[in-house]
């Protein structure tokens, strides 16, 4: 609640709120790169909570999630060692501390993005995987839901259809009596598949060029764009940057650790389960591959593969463990968990915002969204009809109870670039840019322009083109500045 407000959270709340309007996504307005399950999540929220609190709502969606994923991890570790409830709930403490305290995750966490549902649906998909006994016919409705949390996770963020692929090839290596079996224990994954994508396919059929442009088109230009203005990382200078800082290395040492000790004992451990440590690991390394895919990288996609990293401990921590009762010797043991207990402290210590700012939690009219909720109000209090803004920061309109242009619900992220589609292609993703920006405007003369938001260059079109000497002028504190018109 306490992180400044993101570019990207204009897009997708505002998506939301269109979205709970009525409106169509692609076909009636931009949404840039993602699929459409998770504003349709928000529009069901904001429908159902009948609020106008959208980066609230947007923000505890993601809190709730993170607190789940914490959950599960321990749920997790619990499960895996089994009879061993104390050191798997233990462990699995520890392995929730190691993953709240990375800074990369507390940095991605928490924002009203798609990252933390993402997270949420492939590891409940994971503990309902490593908890399924595929002897039982209660397997089929474990498989089905597995198939729809992914494909969920796939129509909010298309990069995961990796994962997806991952727990199919997982599903497909399963023991079976024959040819038949198997083709049974895929055939729920299959149908939960199609029954999820029923919405989506329908609403891509409904403007198959608009998708294509939002999918593809519209962010290779933007990367495109990105590159030329020198706002982008180098993948392998930010990937070195990002893993060692503490709170990252320390999972990096335990990984090596636990692999020279499986190595060196590797005739002795009595090993279960290799094909879910398989699954963990490789899960790990397909979301470092996601990081990498897209044109641009933030350091945020490096937090994905996080909880996977923590949860692939769990194996090689009950193989040692097991070893330990068999011998009758606890000195691996021991020198596992000193091990996990060095880093957990090392973490903390390493990176204590993550408890000294809770104490903002105390005081929620220093909230974010709160404080952004109050200028808004104020913002439409002083409009006059037909209370419609002109702006790129379309959440300070939209939670006053003002109409935003459709053409920049995605704020400067399609704007940017925009310009440089061809006209049909611009009206088709119903978007402008800086130098189409003033046709739009003729059209439908906005009633007050909020600026301030985004790099001063982006905003000069929207005062040259609207603005006139009567307007009056508010500059808001630590907030937005304000044209109103007369």
């Amino acid at each position: 609640m306490t992180k400044p407000l993101s570019r990207d959270e204009q897009m997708y709340c505002a998506g939301g709120v269109l979205l709970a309007q009525g409106k169509m996504i692609y076909r009636d307005f931009s949404y840039v790169a993602q699929l459409p399950y998770h504003p349709l999540l928000y529009a069901a929220l904001f429908r159902i909570l009948n609020t106008n609190h959208y980066l609230l709502v947007g923000r505890i969606v993601s809190v709730v999630c993170d607190i789940i994923v914490m959950l599960c991890i321990v749920g997790i570790y619990r499960h895996i060692f089994g009879k061993f409830a104390i050191s798997g709930k233990l462990l699995g403490l520890a392995g929730a501390v190691l993953y709240v305290f990375n800074p990369l995750v507390d940095y991605a966490n928490g924002y009203a993005w798609n990252h933390d549902v993402v997270i949420l649906c492939v590891v409940l998909s994971f503990w309902l995987f490593v908890s399924t006994d595929f002897a039982r016919k209660s397997r089929y409705w474990r498989i089905g839901a597995i198939g729809g949390l992914l494909t969920l996770a796939t129509c909010m963020r298309i990069t995961t259809a990796l994962v997806q692929v991952l727990f199919l090839a997982a599903l497909l290596s399963q023991p079976a009596e024959s040819i038949k079996q198997r083709i049974k224990n895929l055939l729920p994954f299959l149908i939960a598949t199609a029954v999820v994508l029923i919405w989506p396919v329908w609403v891509i059929a409904k403007a198959p060029r608009a998708f294509f442009l939002n999918i593809f088109w519209i962010p290779r230009l933007y990367g495109k764009w990105l590159h030329e203005v020198g706002m982008v990382h180098n993948k392998f200078g930010l990937t070195l940057s990002c893993i060692t800082r503490p709170g990252y290395f320390v999972l990096i040492v335990m990984a090596i650790y636990l692999f020279v000790v499986m190595m060196w004992q590797r005739k002795k451990l009595i090993k279960t389960n290799t094909r879910n440590l398989l699954l963990a690991s490789l899960l790990a390394l397909a979301f470092f591959i996601i990081a990498l895919i897209p044109p641009t990288m933030w350091k945020q996609y490096l937090a994905m593969p996080v909880p996977f990293i923590v949860i692939s401990f769990a194996y090689p921590l009950l193989y040692i463990k097991e070893l330990v009762d068999k011998a009758g010797d606890s000195k691996h043991f021991r020198i596992a968990c000193a091990v996990i207990a060095f880093c957990v402290v090392l973490v903390v210590v390493s990176y204590p915002p993550v408890i000294y700012r809770n104490v903002m939690f105390l005081v929620p009219e220093s909230w974010t969204p709160i404080q952004l909720h109050k200028i808004s109000q104020d913002i439409a209090g002083k409009t006059k009809e037909p209370k419609q803004i002109l702006t790129l920061a379309p959440l300070f309109a939209l939670e006053g109870g003002c109409d935003i242009y459709n053409e920049l619900s995605c704020g400067s992220i399609v704007y940017r670039i925009v310009d440089r589609l061809s006209p049909w292609n611009r009206d088709i993703t119903h978007t402008v840019g800086p130098r189409t920006l003033s046709k739009l405007v003729e059209k439908e003369p906005p009633s007050a322009v909020i600026i301030r938001v985004e790099m001063e260059f982006l905003e000069e079109d929207l005062i040259k083109t609207t603005v006139k000497p009567d307007w009056e002028r508010k500059v808001y504190e630590n907030g937005p500045v304000v044209y109103f018109g007369p």
